[in-house]
């Protein structure tokens, strides 16, 4: 459910801020990279002997830090301001997304039994589909661009609660380190 993507909602309300099409093409850009970027150091974390539980957990709370910037940015009077910081919370935010995604990929690859995989892949992927027609119900029921922060409130909650489910239900459960 999270739009604090430069996908099209996000990029109606740019429009509607004065952003030009090809500036909001160079930022899904760089927001691009940063995703690339993500994927990298979830290898250097891999090498460095981070668990997935962990990797995870850092990442979701990484994204959830920097949707707080976007958020809050909304509410800085100076337009200009607001508008960075929304900008630069959501590309920030794409290295933490990345992170996560391969973290859960990599997770349900091994924890999942191989005679459920497909079941659970299947459904983890229905849910993630009505999360995203969810979100373009939002568009439909708040079309004016002056409605973006119910928007930016949806997709920053939706982090925030994979963040407390993933520390609930995965990292939490990891066995503690032994002592030597």
């Amino acid at each position: 459910m999270n739009v604090l993507t430069f996908g099209p909602i996000m990029t109606a309300f740019l429009v509607s801020e004065g952003f030009s099409m090809s500036l909001i093409g160079v930022l899904r850009g760089v927001s691009c990279m940063m995703g690339l970027f993500g994927t990298f150091l979830f290898k250097h974390l891999s090498l460095m002997g981070m668990s997935l539980e962990s990797s995870g957990f850092w990442a979701v709370t990484f994204q959830f830090t920097c949707l707080s910037l976007s958020y809050f940015s909304l509410y800085i009077l100076d337009s200009l301001q607001s508008l960075i910081g929304l900008i630069v919370g959501v590309c920030m935010s794409r290295v933490g997304l990345w992170i996560f995604d391969i973290s859960i990929n990599q997770l349900m690859q091994i924890s999942v039994k191989e005679d459920v995989r497909g079941i659970v892949g299947g459904t983890q992927n229905a849910i993630n589909a009505f999360m995203g027609v969810t979100a373009f119900a939002l568009g439909l029921i708040f079309p004016d661009p002056s409605d973006f922060h119910i928007y930016v409130l949806t997709g920053y909650l939706a982090v925030g609660l994979a963040a407390t489910n993933w520390y609930f239900g995965v990292y939490r459960k990891q066995p503690l380190p032994k002592l030597s």
